[in-house]
């Protein structure tokens, strides 16, 4: 592995390695060759530059074979576009878009992430002028159904369920744990078989007892907010969307049991020390198979691994891992990332060429290629290994992702995001209260989210 896996990583940096590894255990081919010859990614051939913000993520990045970023060079070669780039670290992204957009300094584009717009929706173009003039009025089917739930939950959020805001570039499908076949198989555990959280709870404890470590987890912000938005499925089924439209709070009892549950997790379940234990370092403890299963970020983001440079690590994703959906749970289907334009902007023509080239053009095919990651357009489709990988992780997480459900699932407020993220490592060590954390995350809600998610 290589030793970057052993600082902390963000998910989108994490993949972004991955597309930056060896070329040579590529996922497989795209199913939407003759894209690439349609009107659609035809070069604009403008002169005026693009500008770009966004955080160092997979669609912010172009990578050749040999990890250089060609981004600029290929948008201006394949779209006809000179492109400016302003790369900023996802916690400085937000002060910057909310001192730039008011005043109309900022960029042509952005690339999107809930966690991150927040508020900023309302700066937005629609863009529903530009794709029917590029595809016709039915332009929405082209994109996968769980896509088109993601872009329709921003416009519920705008009050303009008309209009779409922005279009989504590579999907992910999370809370899909990974687990050691063998281990399963070992100790007759049938993942089909375990259909509520008390089964999966119960299958923890045959490994425990059996003693091995039944999961791997770490103290990434990412990974905390995934345990939440998952098990709060547990906790109170259907609440999520209610307390993020003001019906209910995250102080109701049921609710507040969500953190008592990730600290059981925590506690009982995952190797000790998780909570001291970095994102890479929990991959590497996972790969040398020091415990059963792996929760941080799993799901689709775990196609990036294909393209990794680690002989073992590919010939394990292929063939000795399988993966199942958390019982109790829907899992997590959403955009990952994907790109709106600016109403201020001066250059929407032009922007919009770049905008296509990430999200459903030929920058979407070069990153569907080397990270295997699924994306929102949905001719532009992941190929098969032709190994055991198609069965047990392959075919289930693709067939769950065209069918999530997500609509007010995911934690739509950055402030809130970061009530959770902050909260639960106390709770997790038993320095705060589950109820206390939750009136932490209330008051967030209250203060900074009410006025533009319950709109």
């Amino acid at each position: 592995m290589s030793p970057d896996l052993k600082k902390t990583l963000s998910r989108r940096r994490f993949l972004q390695m991955a597309a930056s590894a060896t070329a040579g255990a590529r996922l497989g081919t795209l199913g939407a060759g003759a894209l690439l010859t349609n009107p659609l990614f035809k070069p604009a051939q403008q002169d005026a530059a693009v500008t770009l913000w966004g955080w160092p993520t997979q669609i912010t990045r172009s990578f050749d074979v040999e990890g250089v970023d060609m981004m600029d060079q290929r948008v201006l070669e394949e779209a006809g576009v000179t492109l400016e780039r302003n790369l900023i670290d996802q916690p400085d992204l937000g002060p910057r878009l909310r001192a730039a957009l008011p005043a109309g300094t900022g960029p042509d584009l952005v690339a999107t992430d809930f966690d991150v717009m927040g508020p900023y929706w309302q700066f937005m173009a629609p863009l529903n002028s530009f794709a029917e003039a590029e595809w016709g009025p039915d332009w929405k089917s082209l994109f996968t159904p769980t896509a088109v739930a993601e872009m329709d939950l921003v416009s519920q959020m705008m009050g303009r369920p008309d209009e779409v805001f922005y279009l989504p570039g590579n999907m992910q499908l999370l809370g899909w744990p990974y687990y050691w076949l063998s281990d399963f198989e070992e100790h007759s555990i049938d993942p089909a078989a375990m259909t509520t959280f008390d089964d999966f709870i119960a299958a923890c404890q045959v490994l425990k007892t059996a003693g091995l470590t039944p999961m791997i987890g770490s103290n990434h912000p990412a990974e905390l907010a995934d345990w939440f938005k998952l098990l709060v499925e547990v906790a109170a089924p259907g609440k999520m969307a209610d307390v993020q439209q003001g019906i209910g709070q995250f102080t109701d009892p049921d609710m507040v049991e969500t953190f008592n549950l990730i600290a059981m997790m925590y506690n009982e379940y995952l190797q000790p020390g998780a909570l001291g234990t970095e994102a890479g370092n929990a991959f590497e403890l996972y790969f040398a198979h020091q415990g059963s299963m792996i929760f941080t970020f799993t799901g689709t983001p775990w196609f990036g691994f294909l393209s990794n440079d680690n002989a073992e690590v590919r010939e394990n994703i292929r063939n000795a891992w399988g993966t199942f959906q958390l019982p109790g749970t829907k899992g997590l289907a959403a955009t990952d990332a994907g790109v709106a334009m600016i109403d201020a902007s001066q250059n929407k023509d032009a922007a919009w060429e770049v905008l296509k080239w990430i999200t459903v053009g030929q920058g979407a095919v070069y990153n569907a290629t080397d990270t295997g990651s699924p994306f929102g357009f949905a001719s532009i489709v992941t190929g098969t290994t032709g190994t055991p990988f198609d069965q047990n992780i392959a075919a289930p997480l693709m067939d769950a992702l065209q069918n999530g459900e997500n609509v007010f699932r995911r934690i739509l407020c950055p402030d809130v995001y970061s009530a959770i993220t902050t909260t639960l490592p106390g709770v997790i060590t038993g320095q705060l209260s589950a109820e206390d954390a939750a009136a932490e995350v209330q008051d967030a809600f209250d203060r900074n989210c009410g006025q533009w998610v319950t709109s």
